[in-house]
């Protein structure tokens, strides 16, 4: 199976993401007086836990209440969590008036993780950035393009010998007007891109870089790493801890620009990559179980409407699809 793992998302904090897994053992159908016992210990192991869970009955409350509610009239449940009632409070300023320390207080309070799924906290200071599903196109002082997409940010750092882009997140496509005496470089993670006039995607994942030249050719020179790389027209590579590997043709992505008009096409990848994919399309909260997120799949997948292409994953592939209100979507194997 070709490799294409990535899209990179802002990890949850190990609270909501044990919550959100209680959240679906709980809902089973299959939870026994173990189970119930099991969740109060974790619910008293530490206040973060309760808080996390705290907010998602917020949001979810209509499925959550009965679990919570077994707790409470069982007597499992600690004093704390039964003074729980208050929504959480969070603020709603941009993060280049609020200051990173601020973002991290706000990333931590019980609402912080929702205000991030509809616009990304940590890109509010950002020169540009785009939110929870949407693309946009920015045109840059040079004359060179830049297209975000979803859930992406980037700065700039323009000057008379180069002109430098940082990208912090998401992936961006960029048509560079041509100037010899000013290299374009996008800096990832990972390392740099260097082009003086051509149109390149650049896409930062978890731990590694994604780059597709789309015109001409651009140099990669990754982190650490002494010779640098010319990559041309149609190949793509990946640069990571310290070295560039060039993608094998029957490897590479089948149009690493097409989310640039909206779709997503695989061939034989792994449903994590899909769903991946569509994260930065919805402020739900998309899981995957392990065993799903093995199923290949195939076609072409509609990135702004990513119900609809959950719903096109269910009716095709041996899927299903739990969902909690609007805010958690849980992809799991069919069983008979």
């Amino acid at each position: 199976m070709p490799e294409m793992r990535g899209y990179a998302a802002p990890p949850l904090d190990a609270a909501t993401e044990e919550a959100i897994d209680w959240l679906v053992r709980l809902d089973s159908g299959h939870v026994d007086d173990g189970d119930h016992q099991a969740f109060a210990r974790w619910l008293a192991a530490a206040p973060a836990h309760a808080a996390a869970w705290a907010t998602l009955r917020e949001r979810l409350s209509q499925r959550i209440a009965p679990a919570l509610n077994h707790l409470q009239t069982s007597g499992h449940a600690p004093m704390h969590v039964r003074a729980l009632s208050a929504p959480p409070e969070h603020g709603a300023r941009r993060r280049a008036l609020l200051g990173s320390a601020a973002v991290a207080l706000l990333a931590a309070a019980g609402g912080g993780l929702w205000a991030d799924r509809r616009a990304p906290l940590m890109a509010w200071a950002a020169d540009l950035r785009t939110g929870t599903a949407e693309r946009r196109r920015f045109t840059l002082d040079d004359g060179s393009e830049l297209l975000l997409n979803a859930r992406s940010a980037v700065d700039l750092h323009f000057s008379p010998a180069r002109r430098l882009v940082r990208l912090r997140e998401g992936a961006l496509i960029a048509e560079v007007a041509a100037d010899a005496r000013r290299p374009f470089v996008v800096h990832s993670a990972q390392g740099t891109v260097q082009a003086t006039g051509t149109r390149f995607m650049v896409r930062q994942d978890d731990g590694r870089t994604l780059v597709s030249v789309l015109e001409h050719s651009v140099r990669l020179s990754a982190q650490q790493e002494g010779a640098p790389v010319d990559l041309q027209e149609g190949r793509s590579a990946w640069m990571q801890a310290g070295r560039i590997e060039p993608l094998p043709v029957s490897n590479a992505p089948v149009d690493p620009s097409a989310w640039s008009t909206g779709v997503l096409e695989v061939h034989d990848q792994p449903l994590a990559d899909v769903i991946a994919a569509l994260r930065p399309y919805t402020p739900a909260i998309l899981r995957v179980s392990p065993q799903a997120a093995r199923v290949g799949v195939y076609g072409v997948y509609p990135l702004d409407r990513p119900m609809d292409a959950l719903q096109a994953l269910v009716d095709t592939l041996p899927l299903r699809v739990r969902r909690w209100g609007d805010w958690v979507v849980y992809v799991d194997v069919r069983t008979a």
